[in-house]
C-alpha cells in the first residue's frame, strides 16, 4: 500500500502501520539479518516531510543503521546531476537457490522475475552506486543535514 494512498488516519489505523513497519524492521535485529544495500538521491534526505523534528529523527535512524556491517547507505549528492535512477525506485531481492526478483516502482508498481528486466535493473543500480558517496561519506552526509534540522 502506498502511504500517499492511506486516507484512513484514525489512531487505530496509523498504529496498524506502525506496528507493521516495526514486524519489517525487527528482521535486523535477528542473529543472521538480510544483507541491504540503500542507494538514496539527497533530494529525498532534504524534502522536509513533517515537522523539523521528525525529519531530525528519521535522519539520525537512517544514519544510524548504516553503521551495522550489513545495511549500507549510500547517497547520490545533488550535484551529481542526471544519473540513471533517476527513472524512479527499484528493489532487487536476491537470494540463495532463487530467481533474482525485480520490483520497479510506478503508480501501480511491476514485480519481475524476467532475466532481461532484473539485469537492466541490476545494471541501473550499479550506475547510480557509482555515482554515490561512500556509505562513510554518505553517513556524514546525513548527520550534518541532520544537524541542521536540530538548529531550527
Amino acid at each position: 500500500m502506498l502511504l500517499a494512498a492511506q486516507t484512513d488516519t484514525t489512531d487505530e489505523a496509523i498504529g496498524a502501520l506502525v506496528a507493521a513497519r516495526q514486524a519489517r524492521q525487527a528482521i535486523f535485529d535477528k542473529p543472521d539479518p538480510p544483507d541491504v544495500v540503500v542507494v538514496l538521491d539527497e533530494a529525498v534526505l532534504r524534502r522536509l516531510i513533517g515537522s523539523p523534528q521528525v525529519m531530525f529523527e528519521q535522519l539520525t535512524q537512517i544514519a544510524d543503521l548504516s553503521g551495522r556491517s550489513y545495511i549500507s547507505v549510500q547517497v547520490v549528492p545533488a550535484d551529481n546531476g542526471a544519473n540513471a535512477g533517476l527513472g524512479g525506485a527499484l528493489n532487487i531481492a536476491r537470494g540463495d537457490g532463487t530467481p533474482d526478483v525485480v520490483h520497479m516502482d510506478a503508480v501501480e508498481g511491476q514485480t519481475t522475475e524476467r532475466r532481461s528486466l532484473v539485469r537492466q535493473a541490476a545494471v541501473a543500480f550499479e550506475r547510480v552506486r557509482g555515482d554515490a558517496l561512500s556509505r562513510r561519506q554518505s553517513r556524514d552526509l546525513i548527520f550534518r543535514l541532520a544537524d541542521e534540522l536540530w538548529k531550527t
